[in-house]
């Protein structure tokens, strides 16, 4: 007699398994890239620091204006009294005080960030998430426990529907991408951090970067012979599949990877049909130059040298 399980079983099976793994790719934190939790970091930096200054700024500018009113208040009385100097030198004292910790913080400066600090803040989340997720499983519980055991049921029917829908249909593990606020509020101190280098210079620090930077630069010269303004992330990653490189990115996570090669992104419209990609006129201007086609596509402008013209000896 068969003991193998029928198909339902199997299929719910499955369905829970591939549920239970999505839930813990999403509670651990890891649909946050590090992109992400290191523009944050410093982010929250920058803030600080700017809240520091302003602190610091404040109480020295209100500790000069009171040093100033007594010493108006002694150039017209002839001194002070022993109260109001003390209360003198006291302001002086903060003035002084403030201004010191203003040129000690300085400007802002991006610093390396220990990977501790983004493995804290991924943890941090991955609490929260966590936390959440047991929300609903002692609702459950508290429900069962103070209403009718047919909540329990119901919840348990519904979980096991949910699981043979799901079947064996794995999810994809993505990384969401960096939301697009969190760039325009740390695209300054990136910029900051460069002001030093070309702003459109890119640096030359890995082969996987030049690889990279070609193959976008090729496909979309070809995507402007072809009349497109540009060419989506999804079709420039497909084609590197297609060659058996970056099999490890997906659609989501392949955007912040142009973007750490250097190479601008947004939402480009080709052929009426808008997603996130890389534009001609944006490459153009990073690169410095049009976009080169590769070299079996380039024109040989001397295949067909122009006639002789009548009259001419030949």
């Amino acid at each position: 007699m068969s003991t193998r399980p029928g198909p339902l079983i199997t299929r719910t099976t499955a369905g829970a398994a591939n549920i239970a793994v999505f839930l813990a790719h999403w509670a651990g934190g890891h649909t946050v890239s590090e992109e992400e939790l290191l523009r944050r970091i410093l982010k929250a930096r920058a803030e600080a620091h700017a809240e520091a200054v302003e602190e610091h700024q404040r109480e020295a500018k209100r500790a000069h204006k009171k040093a100033t009113k007594l010493r108006r208040i002694a150039a017209e009385d002839g001194g002070l009294v022993p109260a109001a100097q003390s209360d003198l030198e006291q302001a002086e004292r903060e003035g002084r005080r403030h201004d010191v910790a203003l040129a000690a913080l300085g400007d802002w400066e991006i610093t390396d960030i220990d990977p501790g600090h983004v493995t804290h803040r991924r943890k941090r989340i991955a609490a929260l998430r966590c936390t959440v997720l047991t929300l609903p499983v002692a609702g459950v519980v508290v429900g069962a426990w103070l209403l009718d055991g047919v909540v329990l049921l119901v919840s348990t029917l519904g979980a096991v529907t949910a699981c043979w829908a799901r079947g064996n249909r794995p999810f994809e593990l993505t990384v969401r991408p960096v939301p697009a606020e969190l760039l325009a509020d740390t695209a300054r101190l990136t910029l900051e951090a460069a002001e030093e280098e070309e702003a459109t210079q890119l640096l030359d620090v890995g082969k996987w970067k030049r690889d990279l930077l070609t193959h976008v630069e090729q496909r979309v010269a070809i995507a402007k012979m072809e009349g497109k303004g540009g060419v989506h992330c999804v079709d420039l990653l497909h084609g590197l599949h297609k060659q058996g490189e970056f099999v490890g990115l997906t659609s989501a996570t392949f955007p912040a990877k142009l973007r750490d090669a250097g190479i601008p992104t947004k939402v480009v419209s080709v052929v009426g049909d808008k997603a996130i990609g890389v534009s001609y006129d944006d490459l153009t201007k990073t690169l410095q130059h049009m976009p080169r086609l590769p070299n079996h596509l380039v024109p040989d402008l001397t295949a067909n040298p122009s006639p002789v013209k009548a009259g001419q000896s030949q």
